[in-house]
């Protein structure tokens, strides 16, 4: 699937998690949404619980401030805060679909702020109908 079509994307943790730490099985496909952000050709967004999540392996401190520069620096991105709308469109997500709490904010970030897909290796995610879900073997 050719990610420049739908222009704005939103991204889930596993998105840069598989991207910064080199995942050996998954890079190939996030170096492809990371290329179109470095070239201006697609933009990015994800909720701010994706620091949480992200910065919360167990690694040393200085492991961490260098990923943190990696997602800081990362063109084209946006991170959003959850306000009162995602929260109440997270909460209705969860109570259709089942999804963790987490996945709910994601998906609700993305939708509410007109993402046209979103991209995650989270084969659950696939059964939410108010976006497009990509997953990352489906990328070209």
């Amino acid at each position: 699937m050719n990610l420049k079509k739908f222009k704005l994307i939103g991204l889930d943790t596993n998105i840069f998690s598989y991207h910064f730490h080199n995942h050996p099985q998954f890079v190939r496909f996030t170096n492809t949404i990371f290329n179109c952000f470095n070239k201006d050709q697609l933009k990015g967004i994800t909720s701010v619980i994706t620091l949480t999540e992200l910065f919360s392996v167990n690694v040393s401190p200085s492991k961490i401030k260098i990923l943190q520069q990696a997602f800081q620096t990362t063109p084209n991105l946006t991170v959003l805060e959850v306000n009162q709308e995602i929260a109440i469109e997270a909460a209705k997500i969860r109570r259709k679909y089942g999804f963790r709490t987490p996945d709910a904010i994601q998906l609700a970030t993305a939708k509410l702020n007109r993402a046209k897909a979103f991209v995650t290796n989270d084969q659950r995610l696939k059964s939410f109908k108010g976006l497009k879900i990509i997953l990352l073997p489906e990328i070209k």
